[in-house]
């Protein structure tokens, strides 16, 4: 019996470990693609005004209170967001940190089934040209923690940066060292006045979707603003805030 004991004993450390090296890598692959776009925006002296990481999943909580209990920190309102269809929606914003912000968001999609849309957002802004490297450090240390709290490797990451430049850039310039940076492929190509996007694929980043069959993983918007300044947003599969 103790043998037996032991041998669960281990295969379940066994199970954990391997658990949380999935989660770890996911997480620490967010965290590479952030460090990449930062990286070219510092490298084409732009100025970074904005990041933002969104993680979001969709999972079975038969426990809803001993999950919330693992949300530390925050103080989640319940609010009865569709009555109709029986919907509980929890959200809470906090800001501890100088220009960092988040914010999660519990919503109860099926109530049968205990499933729920579980999606935190954490931005950071910066006033000033560079990043912060000590602001930068607890931005990625609570994006560990929350990711170690909530979520599984079924859980979807999207980052994204923001930078600007006083005028107008030379776009192809631009794209063209992104392209070599990322070794990326431009799938997808918008032009308008003023305001360009490109939708892509790098073999540098892991994460990927679909669109008309073809894997894209990077989404590059720029908009020009005539004797202004220019608005450069990098984003990781996709942009998911408007710019």
């Amino acid at each position: 019996m103790k043998y037996l004991f032991l041998s669960l004993a281990t295969v379940g450390m066994m199970f954990f470990i391997d658990q949380l090296l999935i989660e770890t890598k996911t997480n620490i692959e967010s965290q590479n693609k952030l460090d990449d776009m930062i990286e070219i925006v510092e490298e084409q002296n732009l100025n970074l005004s904005k990041l933002q990481t969104t993680i979001k999943e969709s999972r079975e909580i038969s426990d809803l209170q001993s999950f919330i209990s693992k949300i530390n920190g925050y103080h989640l309102n319940m609010q009865e967001d569709d009555k109709e269809h029986n919907r509980l929606k929890f959200d809470s914003d906090r800001q501890e940190n100088k220009g960092i912000t988040e914010s999660i968001l519990l919503v109860r999609t099926n109530q049968q089934q205990n499933r729920y849309q579980v999606i935190y957002t954490i931005n950071m802004t910066e006033t000033t040209n560079k990043t912060t490297p000590e602001v930068l450090e607890v931005y990625k240390e609570k994006v560990n923690s929350i990711t170690n709290e909530l979520f599984t490797e079924d859980a979807q990451y999207f980052s994204c940066v923001e930078a600007w430049e006083d005028g107008i850039i030379d776009i192809v310039r631009f794209i063209d060292f992104v392209k070599s940076r990322l070794k990326m492929t431009i799938i997808d190509e918008v032009k308008e006045p003023h305001f360009n996007t490109w939708t892509g694929f790098t073999p540098n980043w892991e994460n990927k979707l679909k669109q008309n069959d073809e894997e894209i993983n990077v989404q590059i918007a720029v908009r020009e603003r005539i004797g202004d300044r220019t608005t450069i947003t990098i984003g990781t599969p996709i942009l998911i805030h408007e710019y």
